[in-house]
């Protein structure tokens, strides 16, 4: 029988949890206006968003919503500084319990996953099952994946796990429970939508159909199988489940052989190798002549140019510790980027 959690609501305003929730919410934040407003009078501000947890009069603010193009178009809602406090709060105490209703190879979202750790298990496996003979690969997208999960079969995952009023109430001010959807960009959404299937498909393709080569990252799955013609069946079988149960359906989908390699969280996999994506390269190009470009426009403008050459540092890092998980040394040499190591 499934553990439904009580009394968690006096762990979640607990001081402790408070300020470890605005710890973690100020990190990268600390020139934000939201965070200089909400730090001038800290101590107020946490004690007054505490008494709103606890005595159920929290409400949402207004979020700003922004597009952007990475690589799809997306409508990113960034809510104000104090309710991502109060999410934080939340999930650092709900995020570990619903992290138990997810299987092992669930990658997005969750302690010691990642991508990398997905890019790693796949390529584990690959070697694997290659020495058994050929391996041909699922991989399916589902479309427009946050916007079409339905909150009614979210709350009942949800309620399935918990069933501390206060702490219920307080997720209901944060996700309603009718309609469809949740707003790409708060940290509540990107647990929430990671449990959608979770503790849904994720369990019907490994107990029901007793796939066990499979790699979920959110919305984008890839199984491992002996021919195209099983993985068809179990294309077939999960489309229909989502559709059935989940409201979910797919936008694209594969079955090919691995040899030519999976795209899967930014790279291309074979057994022997990994290499970044054309479309991963494509942008850092994009972006690497967008910041050199902003330096140069601003020495010839006669301004200071350490704010774009700071840019330019971040991403260089950032990117290269993406990039290092592949074999990239001749690409980082020809992008100029090998001295940056």
């Amino acid at each position: 029988m499934t553990k439904r959690h009580r009394n968690l609501i006096q762990r979640i305003i607990a001081p402790d949890n408070m300020a470890e929730a605005l710890r973690l919410t100020s990190l990268g934040k600390r020139l934000s206006a939201g965070y200089l407003e909400f730090k001038e009078y800290d101590a107020l501000n946490l004690g007054a968003l505490t008494l709103e947890l606890a005595d159920g009069s929290y409400r949402a603010g207004t979020p700003q919503e922004f597009w952007i193009v990475d690589p799809k178009r997306r409508l990113i809602s960034a809510l104000p500084f104090r309710d991502r406090v109060a999410q934080q709060a939340v999930m650092l105490v709900v995020g570990p319990i619903l992290d138990k209703a997810m299987l092992p190879r669930a990658f997005a979202c969750r302690p010691g996953k990642g991508t990398h750790a997905g890019v790693t298990q796949l390529q584990a496996d690959l070697r694997r099952e290659e020495r058994g003979g050929l391996v041909y690969f699922l991989k399916t997208d589902f479309s427009r994946y946050f916007a079409s999960i339905e909150r009614p079969v979210l709350w009942r995952l949800i309620e399935a796990k918990i069933s501390c009023r206060a702490t219920l109430r307080i997720l209901a001010a944060m996700v309603p429970r009718e309609g469809t959807g949740l707003p790409i960009g708060s940290l509540t959404s990107q647990i929430l939508a990671n449990l959608y299937c979770g503790a849904t498909l994720d369990r019907y393709l490994q107990q029901e159909l007793g796939e066990r080569c499979w790699y979920r990252y959110m919305d984008d799955l890839v199984v491992l199988g002996r021919s195209s013609a099983h993985l068809r069946q179990v294309k077939e079988a999960i489309e229909r489940y989502s559709a059935a149960y989940l409201g979910l359906r797919f936008s694209k989908w594969q079955i090919a052989p691995a040899s030519r390699g999976i795209n899967f969280l930014g790279y291309r996999i074979w057994p022997t190798h990994k290499l970044l994506r054309r479309q991963s390269v494509v942008r850092a190009r994009r972006k690497l002549k967008a910041y050199r470009a902003a330096g140069d426009i601003a020495v010839g403008l006669g301004q200071d140019p350490d704010e774009a050459y700071a840019r330019l540092s971040r991403f260089v890092g950032a990117w290269i510790g993406h990039a290092s998980w592949a074999d990239t040394h001749n690409l980082l040499v020809k992008l100029g980027m090998e001295s940056a190591r």
